[in-house]
């Protein structure tokens, strides 16, 4: 991957095995090929995208230098499939093992020349017959070979181990000759990695015990990268090649495709300038370039490691995430701020700190940069012409980010409900989204609770108005009996026709409605502008785009062409209505009603009174049906929020069993409106009730009373848990009925404050009809993995709780984790099987950035890049950066976190067991 430009580890594309013409047998017949020249030697090799390359030549190094010179040569004047190449010295000896011939690689820096080979050669008594395999051979036997090798600092590798004149060719079982042959190396070139798979026990033992390698064995240029293997080191060199293959299992890969990968989101580099101890030399800022794998920062106590930390924290916009942890959020204020009163102290920060802080999405580089005077972040992009600052938007969802101190993670052990935040913020979960659709569906169960009320008022004129329109029926009666019967009665009854017959409003609202749909029945513009010239497929969607268009025109006139209908219907109903028979009865009656004697005038008040609560109860009964229409609208909406809370339980739970699964150290369960921790807040905090008030009837202890109180105690009563959506259900019927009057609580003034609110706040119990407590995650952890037997969080140690914490923590997501201290509370065993393993299955397919001061978690881990910090002249600095591989991060890595070379030594031969054996 020639744009790799990541400080620390990557993988180079290795060919261990690779002849020149200098081997006799080069060309495997075909003379043709002695006549190879060293560029096109090269050019197969750089063609092949390998990154290094070992010349293995039989019993000769003769081509080493001739290839060294050819590469420089060509690195001056760069052809276009020139790629930088380290090309290794090595040999294929011929060792005269026994009555075997056995073929074995030595590998030598990039720095040797063929000097080294020749040297090597003639120490295992090859002083002549260079590049011949058939009758040249050492005089040394296998392990004495191998040690002159690594007495001249290079590796020993069999070649073809299992093929032909390998040292395992045909075995089938060992010899303690081969044992001590397999105990004297660390790899292997194999034809097939998997030959001894179902070989004896012990032979497949020592065989997987060495790193596996491929090697083309190449004897023509075509052949060159025919078979490679990746290793991980920060750069070519036998030191790294020499670690890589010790710890094999990580830093070996046998494959094609290439493993230098990087995560879709990942934090590139943190600058910090002019902050109190940080980065306040001028043009000196503190910076830490980040490897989009595993990173780790040492030093000693107070060099400023869990700064870093914090400083990403707050560049990143994280400080909410320390809401549920109120000492936590104190001290990161102090952190910044400092403190005042009596005994000020000062923070970290100065009105000119910057934080900046720089990140990688979807191959797209960013920066956030803070500052403490403005208090606020600015989003930049790496663009063409420069940094452009850009929308912000949501940096959470945009650049997701992890970050936990090692006080967190007590906090989280201590209380687990934290980790729910976690869950929530998964990929799978995605709470946000599903926020936002609760949050709709409750706005709309409000509004139709809104609705509910407002036609339940409106009903509650329907019975004073029946009593007031039967009096006035009585009243109409009386006077009909008294005279003029016939007349009045027709008058009732042709009013009461008008009044009920449709009217002409109907067509008035359908023309209006089909003047919108006439008006809303046109296309937008075509967006011509996301449409290049040299687009071929502009014309064909323009041309989809204006038939479209030509269409909607057509629904558009026929809608007009019906609202003219409907002028035509109104005029002509309106003419044969006053045609009719009845309109001409209507009318008579209208005059005879006139004609009636001036006491009349209060029959006729009658009338308009009944036909007008007439028509208001007529309106009340399409009320009436209002209700049942919105009441079933309610039941929907209150399932569908019910739906939306099981289906938040459902993805939490496929979330922990995808994450958590058979996890060995934790177990997580969820119990759907299970935790009641909040339950009394909630209440109260819904129905605008003051802490300390009520207790008795909301929530009292001690003496088990209260409305909350067989809720809030479920585990303790052994209530099931099919049973708490009843539970919750009582306490708001309860709650309501009490509002209303028709029940009573524990004390009068509670019942009286309840009714208040109903006639003055009616909204607040709606509310409480969306509310139902938070899903309980019950936590718990294996005392002995092995066992399998799990017991509650609660009943651990410290160290305990933090690994079970730490085991969710490490077990999911794919965006940067970062956590400081991690190895707090945990004795070794927890931190390798648990750390340390977590951290393998994970730095793949994410970043990690931990803080530490355990060698375990930076050694064994295989960090790719590690971060040594110091503090001198009152200022945190990176004294270096680097690989494992690099001799001064393993001296740092050794003095900080062993106590030194010789500390270290006196401990190993004090703790180390007594060897059984030696080799």
């Amino acid at each position: 991957m020639d744009n790799w430009n990541f400080l620390g580890s990557r993988w180079w594309k290795f060919d261990f095995h690779i002849h020149t013409p200098k081997s006799n047998d080069y060309g495997r017949g075909d003379e043709s090929f002695k006549n190879t020249t060293p560029d096109v030697w090269l050019e197969k090799a750089m063609r092949k995208e390998l990154d290094c390359v070992v010349v293995t030549d039989h019993n000769s190094g003769a081509w080493i230098d001739v290839l060294k010179n050819k590469y420089q040569e060509l690195s001056q004047n760069k052809l276009d499939w020139f790629r930088e190449l380290t090309i290794f010295p090595g040999v294929e000896i011929t060792v005269a093992d026994s009555s075997n011939r056995v073929h074995l690689l030595a590998i030598f820096d990039p720095s040797c020349d063929s000097q080294t080979v020749t040297s090597v050669l003639g120490g295992c008594g090859i002083n002549a017959g260079f590049g011949d395999d058939e009758n040249t051979s050492t005089n040394t036997g296998f392990v004495e070979t191998v040690n002159k090798i690594a007495v001249a600092r290079g590796i020993a590798i069999p070649a073809h181990i299992d093929g032909r004149k390998g040292l395992l060719e045909g075995i089938t079982a060992l010899t303690p000759e081969l044992i001590k042959s397999l105990q004297s190396i660390s790899a292997a070139e194999f034809c097939d990695l998997h030959k001894f798979d179902n070989a004896d026990a012990e032979l497949k033992k020592q065989v997987d015990g060495l790193a596996k390698l491929a090697g083309s064995d190449a004897h023509k240029p075509d052949d060159i990268g025919k078979h490679s293997s990746w290793l991980k080191m920060s750069r070519p060199s036998i030191e790294g090649l020499r670690l890589a293959l010790l710890d094999h299992e990580f830093c070996v890969k046998n494959q094609a495709e290439n493993p230098n990968c990087v995560p879709d989101v990942y934090l590139v580099k943190l600058t910090i300038q002019f902050m109190r101890h940080c980065g306040r030399i001028p043009g000196q800022p503190l910076t830490l370039q980040l490897h989009p794998h595993f990173n780790v920062l040492i030093g000693g106590r107070g060099t400023g490691k869990s700064t870093i930390l914090e400083a990403i924290r707050i560049a990143a916009r994280r400080e909410d995430e320390l809401k549920p942890f109120p000492k936590l959020e104190a001290e990161l204020i102090k952190f910044l701020r400092g403190q005042t009163g009596m005994e000020k102290e000062r923070g970290v920060m100065l009105d000119t700190t910057e934080i900046m802080l720089g990140l990688s999405r979807n191959s797209i580089n960013y920066r956030l940069r803070w500052r403490f005077d403005a208090q606020q972040t600015v989003l930049e992009q790496d663009t063409t012409t420069g940094w452009q600052a850009v929308e912000t938007g949501n940096l959470k969802e945009r650049f997701p980010l992890s970050i936990y101190s090692q006080k967190q993670i007590n906090e989280l052990a201590l209380n687990p409900k934290g980790l729910l935040e976690v869950i929530d913020r998964s990929l799978e979960v995605n709470r946000t989204e599903w926020q936002n659709r609760w949050e709709t569906e409750k706005s709309t169960f409000l509004q139709l609770k809104g609705q509910q009320r407002e036609l339940r008022r409106q009903l509650a004129t329907e019975e004073p108005l029946r009593a007031r329109l039967r009096d006035v029926e009585h009243d109409l009666n009386v006077y009909e009996e008294q005279g003029h019967g016939e007349i009045l009665k027709t008058y009732q009854k042709r009013q009461q026709q008008k009044n009920s017959l449709p009217s002409n409003h109907i067509f008035d609202g359908l023309t209006s409605k089909l003047h919108e749909l006439a008006e809303s029945a046109q296309l937008s513009d075509f967006p011509e502008h996301l449409f290049d010239d040299e687009d071929q497929t502009k014309t064909e969607m323009q041309a989809i785009h204006d038939w479209t268009a030509q269409e909607l025109n057509q629904v558009s006139t026929v809608l007009l062409q019906l609202v003219e209908k409907l002028a035509e219907i109104k005029t002509q109903r309106e003419q044969k209505n006053q045609a009719s028979l009845w309109f001409h009865s209507l009318q008579k009656s209208e005059v005879d009603y006139a004609s009636l004697p001036p006491d009349s005038s209060q029959y006729g008040k009658w009338v308009q009174q009944r036909n007008s609560w007439q028509q208001e109860l007529q309106r009340l009964a399409s009320v009436r049906k209002d209700i049942d229409t919105i009441d079933n609208q309610l039941n929907k909406s209150l399932q569908k929020l019910i739906q939306l809370r099981t289906e938040l339980l459902e993805k939490r739970r496929t979330f922990l069993d995808k994450v958590i699964g058979s996890n060995e150290f934790v177990r997580m369960e969820l119990v759907q409106f299970g935790d009641t921790s909040c339950v009394e807040e909630d209440y109260r905090s819904l129905l605008t009730l003051q802490e300390r008030v009520f207790t008795n009837s909301i929530y009292e202890h001690e003496s088990k009373q209260g409305l909350l109180w067989e809720l809030c105690q479920w585990e303790t009563l052994n209530k099931p848990e099919a049973e708490l959506a009843q539970l919750i259900a009582a306490v708001k019927n309860k709650t309501i009925e009490i509002a209303k009057g028709l029940d009573t609580g524990n004390h009068g003034a509670f019942n009286n404050r309840l009714k208040q609110l109903w006639e003055n706040q009616p909204n607040v119990f709606e509310q409480l009809e969306t509310w139902y407590p938070e899903d309980l995650l019950r936590v718990k952890y294996a005392r002995e993995p092995a066992s399998g037997r799990f017991v509650d969080l609660e009943k651990g140690s410290a160290g305990q709780k933090a690994a079970a914490i730490l085991a969710f923590l490490l077990s999911h997501g794919s965006d940067p984790l970062i956590i400081d201290q991690p190895e707090d509370d945990l004795d070794n065993a927890l931190i390798y099987d648990l750390i340390v393993k977590q951290i393998h299955l994970n730095k793949s397919k994410r970043q990690l950035i931990i803080v530490t001061h355990n060698p375990n978690i930076a050694v064994n881990g295989d960090a790719e890049l590690v971060h040594v910090l110091k503090f001198e002249n009152g200022q945190m600095q990176v004294e270096q950066q680097g690989g494992l591989e690099e001799l001064p991060i393993r001296a740092a890595i050794c003095r900080i976190m062993e106590g030194g070379n010789v500390a270290f030594e006196k401990r190993y031969q004090r703790i180390r067991p007594e060897q059984t054996h030696v080799i």
